[in-house]
C-alpha cells in the first residue's frame, strides 16, 4: 500500500554520534544514491518520488528513466481529468511534484488537473484521508502533507488553488495539533490500533511543515513572530535582499480571494511544533520511518530558513546519521521500502525544499553576509553590545550620507555592521536619501573589500538613476560571485524587471550542488557573458538621449 510506502511512525532506538559528516562524504553518498535509483524499477507513487528526487539531485531532466516516468504520469491526465493508478492522494501529490520539477510551464495543464483532483479529495473538515472516505470526521496528517505538497507544486506552475482550500487545511492542522505541540497520525481516529492519540516525530514534522507551506503560499515572506523564528537565527543571504522567485512572479495566479486568516494565526502552532521537534529531535530518527522523518525536517528548516532546530544542527546531525545508515549499493531502507527511503534521503541531503523556494544558493565562492541578528550602526562604531552570544549594534542615527561615510572608512572587522546599517536605513527610513549619493557609490563600487562593493551595487540599483546601469553591468563580471549576484539583483530593481533580461538573475541558478570548481567557474563565466550581453542590449535601447551621440550608437555600413 502507498501509505506503508511513504508514511508511518513506530518508534525504535538508534545510536548517534556528535560528529557531523563532511561535505565530501555527503557528495559521495548522493552520487551512490543517484546511481542506485537510476537502476530501480519505477511505477506509481514510488516511481514519481524516485524521479523527483533525481531531478532535485541534478540528474538531467531528459534522462530516459525520468522521461519514462513523466510519460506515465502524463498518461494519467485525460480529457475527463486526472486518474491516479492507485486512486490515492499520495500519488497525486508526488506526480505534481515531479511534473513541476521537470517542466512547470510545459506541464501546466496537467498540473491544473492534478490540483483539481486534490482539491476535490479534501474532506469537509479540511484534511485528507484514504480514497472513498472523504465524509469521515478524521483525517491523516501524512496524506494531508502530500496533498499540500502537490498543491504547492501546482501553484508554482500557475494553477489556481482556492484560498479556501489552503485555509481549511490550515484550520484542520491547527485543530488537530496536540497541546504539547506535536501531531498524530490519525487525529480523532476512533480505533486505538491506529495510534490516533500518539504524537510522533514523523507526524510533527509533517504537520508543522504543512503549516509552513500554507503560510508561505498565502503570505509569502511575511515576517515571523520572533518566538517562531528568532532574530538570532542564522540567515543564508546570497544577496542583501531576496528577489522574488523569477518563475513564480511570471506565473503567479492573477486572482486570489483575500485570506481570512493572518500570519499570526499560524505562528503559535508553528512555534509549538518547532519546539516539539527541537526538544525531541531524536524521536523521529529512531523511527521505523527515519528517512521519511528527515525529509520532513528539511522542509521545516528550509521554510523557516534556519540552520538549527532547538539545539540541533539539523543538517549536520541528520547527515551524520544517514551516512552511517547507507548500504554499500547506495540505498537506504526503512519501512517505506528501499526505493522510497533512498529518494527521501536524497531530498534531505540535497536540501530539495530550499530549491523549490528558490532562495539564492550558498556556494563556497560567495562572500560574507550581514551580521547575524544585527540591527543597525551606532553613532560610534565601537559601541557594540552582546546578546545571546551574537554581536549586535544599536539602532542607526543620522543621515544616509553619514552612514556611507562610515562604510568608506570602516575597518574590515566592522564593515558588515556598517553595511547592514546602510541597508536598514534605506529600506525603513530614508530611501530618498540615495539621491545625491551616486558619485560616492561609484567610488565604493570599486572598493577592494567585497562587502563594500556588494553594498554599493545594492544601493545603486535603488537610486532610480538609469545612468548607473553601466556600472552595474560591469559589476556582473566582478571576481566575487556575491557581488555579481548583487549587481544582477540591482539591475532587476533598477529596470523594474523582476524576471531579469532573459537569463537567470542568480549566477548559481541551474548549477548542481555537487559541481566541481572547474564546472562552477565555467558556469559563472557563461552566466557573466550572457548577462552582460543582454543587459547591455537593454541599456542601449533605454539610455538617456545625451548619451546617444557616441560611436556605439553608429551602425556599421553593410
Amino acid at each position: 500500500m502507498i501509505v506503508t510506502l511513504i508514511g508511518g511512525m513506530l518508534v525504535g532506538v538508534v545510536a548517534r554520534t556528535a560528529d557531523a559528516a563532511d561535505k565530501n562524504q555527503v557528495k559521495q553518498a548522493i552520487e551512490r544514491a543517484k546511481q542506485y535509483l537510476l537502476t530501480q524499477q519505477k511505477s506509481g507513487a514510488a516511481g514519481s518520488l524516485m524521479c523527483y528526487s533525481l531531478v532535485k539531485a541534478g540528474v538531467d531532466k531528459q534522462h530516459p528513466e525520468i522521461q519514462k516516468t513523466v510519460a506515465e504520469v502524463l498518461a494519467k491526465c485525460q480529457p475527463s481529468g486526472y486518474a491516479p493508478q492507485g486512486n490515492h492522494t499520495y500519488e497525486a501529490g508526488v506526480d505534481a511534484m515531479l511534473l513541476e520539477a521537470v517542466d512547470r510551464e510545459g506541464h501546466r495543464a496537467q498540473l491544473e488537473q492534478i490540483a483539481a483532483y486534490l482539491v476535490g479529495r479534501q474532506s469537509k473538515h479540511g484534511g485528507w484521508y484514504y480514497p472513498l472516505q472523504t465524509g469521515i470526521e478524521f483525517g491523516d496528517t501524512s496524506i494531508t502533507q502530500y496533498a499540500i505538497l502537490g498543491l504547492w507544486a501546482a501553484e508554482r506552475a500557475g494553477a489556481e488553488v482556492p484560498t479556501d482550500t489552503w485555509e481549511r487545511a490550515a484550520k484542520w492542522l491547527l485543530m488537530t495539533q496536540r497541546r504539547e505541540g506535536g501531531f498524530g497520525y490519525h487525529p480523532a481516529e476512533p480505533t486505538p490500533q491506529q495510534q490516533g492519540g500518539d504524537q510522533t516525530g514523523t507526524m510533527t514534522v509533517a504537520g508543522t511543515g504543512s503549516l509552513l507551506v500554507i503560510r508561505h503560499v498565502l503570505f509569502h515572506d511575511a515576517v515571523f513572530d520572533e518566538d517562531v523564528r528568532p532574530a538570532t537565527a542564522t540567515k543564508r543571504f546570497g544577496v542583501l535582499e531576496r528577489l522574488p522567485d523569477e518563475k513564480q512572479v511570471k506565473q503567479k495566479p492573477k486572482v486570489r480571494t483575500n485570506p481570512t486568516m493572518t500570519p499570526a494565526a499560524f505562528d503559535k502552532g508553528i512555534k509549538e511544533g518547532v519546539k516539539w521537534i527541537g526538544d525531541r529531535f531524536a524521536d523521529g530518527a529512531a523511527s521505523q520511518y527515519a528517512n521519511y522523518y528527515y525529509y520532513g525536517v528539511e522542509r521545516v528548516a528550509a521554510l523557516l530558513d534556519v540552520e538549527n532546530l532547538g539545539s540541533h544542527n539539523w543538517y549536520e546531525e541528520g547527515g551524520d546519521d544517514l551516512l552511517r545508515r547507507q548500504f554499500p549499493d547506495g540505498s537506504w531502507s526503512d519501512s517505506c521500502g528501499p526505493g522510497a527511503a533512498t529518494a527521501l534521503t536524497l531530498l534531505f541531503l540535497t536540501k530539495a525544499t530550499a530549491g523549490s523556494i528558490q532562495r539564492p544558493k550558498r556556494t563556497p565562492s560567495v562572500g560574507g553576509g550581514l551580521l547575524v541578528g544585527g540591527r543597525g550602526l551606532p553613532d560610534n562604531l565601537d559601541a557594540m553590545k552582546i546578546k545571546e552570544g551574537q554581536e549586535k549594534t544599536r539602532k542607526a542615527h543620522g543621515p544616509v550620507d553619514a552612514l556611507f561615510a562610515e562604510l568608506e572608512k570602516s575597518s574590515d572587522a566592522k564593515v558588515e555592521a556598517a553595511q547592514e546599517a546602510v541597508v536598514e536605513a534605506v529600506q525603513l527610513d530614508r530611501p530618498e536619501d540615495l539621491i545625491g549619493q551616486v558619485d560616492r557609490l561609484k567610488r565604493l563600487a570599486a572598493d577592494k573589500r567585497i562587502e563594500v562593493r556588494r553594498t554599493a551595487m545594492w544601493a545603486l540599483g535603488r537610486t532610480g538613476n538609469i545612468s548607473v546601469a553601466p556600472l552595474l553591468i560591469r559589476g556582473l563580471s566582478d571576481a566575487d560571485e556575491s557581488v555579481a549576484r548583487e549587481a544582477s539583483a540591482a539591475l532587476c530593481i533598477l529596470s523594474r524587471r523582476p524576471n531579469g533580461c532573459g537569463i537567470a538573475p542568480d549566477p548559481a541558478d541551474g548549477l548542481p550542488e555537487d559541481a566541481t570548481d572547474p564546472q562552477r567557474t565555467a558556469h559563472r563565466e557563461k552566466w557573466q557573458s550572457g548577462s552582460t550581453k543582454l543587459w547591455t542590449e537593454w541599456y542601449m535601447k533605454i539610455r538617456p538621449y545625451d548619451e546617444r551621440d557616441d560611436r556605439t550608437s553608429l551602425k556599421r555600413k553593410p
